[in-house]
């Protein structure tokens, strides 16, 4: 009867090793909260206060831009809006498409919109593109952890 028993025992340890994450689920709530938090950097974007835009991020936040090096660190985070005020980018618009996640991490995809400053005699323009926010849960408060996005429109040249 014992020899029996045996692989019964390992087929429920089995099962219930594989029965998948028993950590904290991702809810309506946090995809609403991570809605708001985009909502947050929106406004503070277009308020063009790039302390609370960085704010926003965990103390090792990371910023992806196109065509320029990697920004690591709330306080680089915060220079790079600096410096996107200070080129005139403006009106930004986000549209988030699909919010999800498992436990403490998520994700948000969508696209975006914001008006660029004229450069070098050339006219200002619209842009658009698309973007993917990567945020973590830590003591009840979401923040974004990556962000990376690239424009629909090909950058011009140096010199061009």
């Amino acid at each position: 009867m014992r020899r029996g028993l045996i692989p019964v025992i390992v087929a429920i340890a089995f099962t219930a090793a594989c029965s998948g994450s028993s950590g904290p689920r991702f809810e309506k709530t946090d995809a609403d909260a991570i809605t708001r938090l985009i909502e947050q950097l929106r406004t503070a974007f277009n308020a063009k206060d790039a302390a609370k835009a960085a704010a926003l991020y965990s103390t090792t936040g990371v910023v992806m831009p196109p065509n320029k090096p990697i920004m690591r660190g709330r306080p680089f985070v915060e220079q790079y809006y600096k410096d996107r005020f200070a080129e005139g980018a403006s009106d930004l618009e986000l549209t988030a498409g699909d919010v999800s996640g498992q436990g403490n991490l998520a994700y948000a995809s969508g696209d975006y919109r914001l008006n660029l400053v004229a450069t070098g005699g050339k006219p200002a323009r619209r842009d658009r593109g698309k973007f993917l926010w990567v945020f973590r849960e830590s003591n009840n408060q979401w923040l974004i952890e990556y962000v990376i996005f690239s424009s629909d429109f090909v950058t011009p040249a140096p010199g061009a």
